[in-house]
């Protein structure tokens, strides 16, 4: 067992723990029943009321069906951030409200169309990235493999590349059929992006460090300073359907080229024909773009803390989407948990001794924006924040958090959950990751914590026109708000503030 330092206030904890555990072996020798974990009573309450009364459901068809795709800057999710608002007002939470932030463009997608033109004509299903430039109405080329991994992997490409449609991968692996899901406590040890599943064999690891962002940035000018037509890439997903992020970047800046995702039985006949000789492709991309800044919104709301109001625990996940479907897994799944937790706590009746704050974040999809202009906004508040945990990978239960390195909140974390154990709740794991809004909060010295979840095709589904209410687990999403709301109030109740890390420079800028 690894030794670790223990501060003042875990040692007081664990203290505590040694009188509680040992009075409950003495009184087991006298016959007397076990003491309770000290926040098992109002647990067991919490759970009941989740359990028990939940509209987790109905919330989410409504969310999904009634108000659809949440992309940011999008009329829909300024519906969503009413909605939510609403919603929270109705369930009698405090100070429900919306806060503002500004993004450069809305980007509202339009159409996208690609055929195979040589050696003989196949149709292709392609979508736009977003933030994307246009094409001049329909452009055709041959299509170039281009095949770099730093700027100076460019050079041997100059002069070459006019008129040209570019990819920049071989075909991605797909998982096999009965490939079995990865339960994310069991993937060995180690930092990674989200729930990373296993590599399959001859994939190399993504990388998402602030280099390789630049490189893309970079590259992108690179094609259009040589004259690139626009740019296609494998969706790496199942059964003909398509992924989706953005060009770009966190400034919502538009892409130089046009480029577009496509399906990847369309990437790999493309690559296939490459094998026999030249391929020519034609695209054509029509989207929106305004001009000027627009304000977007995170929707917040909070239960009063009773005793000590000005420190606090934030509940959160993102409320915007991508636009393919409805963006059921990705996010509204977790959204719709805080908005539960918050039901259940409240109608409780419990009275937390600090502030619990609910929190929608905007903007996740483009580099967690939203949360981070809600850190910002919130800057002296960040030494009174206890922690912050986020719900973000879909439908699948909650199996572990992820304490992002906080060794010194561990064994505090442990008595936190210790009531949970009922759910099925694994071990806690300290294993850094990063993709989510408990980013901004970790790198400004808060303990922000991440769900990790059962995946339920999360990764085969999210970003695609499949990820609708027909993939949500009841069942799951029940377990997951108990959680939430039931970890929320046992770290209102601590004695004192979790413990913090130091900031770690080289993760505070990824």
């Amino acid at each position: 067992m690894r030794a670790r330092r223990v501060s003042g206030f875990v040692a007081i904890v664990m203290a505590a723990m040694i009188v509680w555990s040992g009075g409950a072996v003495l009184r087991a020798q006298q016959g007397a029943p076990p003491a309770k974990n000290p926040f098992a009573a109002a647990d067991e309450k919490i759970l009941a009321e989740v359990h028990d009364h939940n509209e987790i459901m109905s919330n989410l068809e409504y969310l999904s069906d009634m108000i659809g795709q949440r992309l940011t800057g999008s009329e829909n999710l300024k519906k969503a951030d009413e909605w939510t608002k609403q919603k929270f007002t109705d369930y009698g939470l405090g100070n429900p409200h919306l806060e503002s932030w500004t993004i450069a463009h809305i980007w509202t997608r339009g159409t996208a169309t690609a055929r195979i033109l040589t050696p003989t004509e196949h149709p292709l299903t392609i979508a736009s990235y977003g933030w994307a430039a246009n094409t001049e109405g329909p452009v055709h080329g041959p299509v170039v493999y281009v095949k770099a991994e730093k700027l100076e992997d460019l050079d041997q490409y100059k002069g070459k590349l006019k008129g040209a449609i570019v990819i920049t991968s071989e075909p991605l692996p797909l998982p096999a059929p009965d490939e079995p899901a990865t339960n994310p406590v069991l993937v060995p040890y180690g930092d990674s992006f989200l729930l990373m599943r296993p590599l399959r064999p001859g994939e190399k690891p993504r990388e998402f460090d602030p280099a390789f962002r630049k490189f893309i940035m970079e590259r992108n000018e690179f094609f259009k300073k040589e004259g690139v037509l626009a740019g296609l890439t494998d969706s790496g997903k199942p059964d003909g359907l398509l992924n989706m992020t953005s060009l770009g970047g966190r400034q919502y800046a538009i892409a130089p080229i046009p480029a577009a995702f496509i399906t990847s039985e369309g990437y790999s006949l493309i690559w296939r024909l490459m094998k026999r000789g030249p391929v020519e492709v034609e695209m054509d991309i029509k989207s929106t773009i305004a001009d000027g800044p627009a304000a977007v919104y995170n929707t917040i709301a909070e239960i009063r803390g009773s005793e000590k109001p000005d420190e606090i625990v934030v509940l959160g996940a993102h409320l915007d989407s991508w636009d393919l479907g409805t963006g059921t897994t990705d996010n509204g799944t977790g959204s719709m948990v805080v908005l539960e937790a918050a039901r259940a706590l409240q109608k409780s009746g419990l009275k937390p001794k600090r502030t619990i704050r609910f929190a929608l974040f905007s903007g996740e999809e483009q580099g967690l924006n939203g949360s981070r202009a809600y850190v910002e906004a919130h800057r002296d508040e960040m030494p009174r924040v206890s922690a912050a945990l986020i719900h973000d990978t879909g439908t699948g239960r909650v199996t572990s958090i992820s304490l992002m390195r906080n060794y010194a909140a561990r064994e505090v974390m442990d008595t936190v959950v210790a009531p949970l154990r009922s759910l099925g709740l694994l071990e806690l794991t300290e294993r850094w990751m990063t993709g989510s809004d408990h980013v901004p909060f970790d790198e400004a010295g808060v303990p922000g914590f991440f769900c990790l979840q059962d995946p339920a095709q999360y990764f085969e589904t999210h970003h695609s026109q499949a990820d609708t209410f027909d993939q949500a687990h009841e069942a799951d999403l029940v377990e997951g708000a108990q959680v939430m709301a039931a970890v929320a109030y046992n770290l209102a109740e601590l004695p004192e503030l979790l413990p913090r890390k130091p900031v770690n420079p080289s993760a505070a800028a990824q």
